[in-house]
């Protein structure tokens, strides 16, 4: 017997299932956040009906290893959840409530870049309304909005982001997405 070959043949097994094991346990983490489209499709969730016609669905964002549910997306101490479907704002807003959460309060660039970075190409109301007895925009926790929105018209009483780069002016009444917000646990 040729010891020598037994013994490299047993290293190259041990690398062989070492590799294959990190590979396992690290392949998601590594393609979630290169955004190739890997979803794990056991995370999905859905809304009761009693928001809606139908269940309201959101795709999973990757929250691994913080304190937020999965599902949430992690930034700065805050957890956040990107609807799939849309409602209006007042049952997005109730939605968020079921969820522990608030509609997301954008009050910092830093928030606004990084939700920006994760909305795409749509249109997500957030936590900001239109106060016509003050005739200012105040966030849904009763602070004052110091920023700018554009698109105002009479009618337009609540926020979206995603779009743009900009807070829009938007109907309450029209179905968009929406942000949810809460602190981490």
């Amino acid at each position: 017997m040729n010891w020598h070959m037994i013994i490299s043949g047993l290293i190259v097994v041990v690398l062989k299932i070492v590799g294959m094991t990190l590979f396992l346990l690290y392949f998601p983490q590594i393609f979630a956040k290169s955004n190739v489209g890997f979803i794990p499709t056991e995370n999905y969730r859905t809304v009761p009906q009693i928001f809606g016609s139908g269940n309201v669905s959101f795709i999973p964002t990757n929250s691994y290893g913080t304190a937020c549910p999965r599902g949430w997306d992690f930034n700065q101490e805050r957890c956040f959840l990107l609807s799939t479907s849309e409602l209006s704002w007042k049952k997005s807003r109730d939605f968020c409530e079921t969820e522990g959460s608030t509609l997301a309060i954008v009050n910092t660039p830093e928030k606004l870049k990084f939700l920006q970075s994760i909305t795409g190409a749509e249109k997500y109301f957030i936590g900001l309304l239109y106060q016509h007895a003050e005739k200012r925009w105040r966030w849904i926790n009763n602070s004052i909005f110091t920023g700018n929105v554009t698109n105002q018209h009479q009618d337009f009483n609540c926020v979206t982001i995603g779009l743009t780069k900009t807070y829009d002016a938007a109907s309450c009444d029209v179905n968009y997405r929406w942000i949810c917000e809460k602190s981490v646990k």
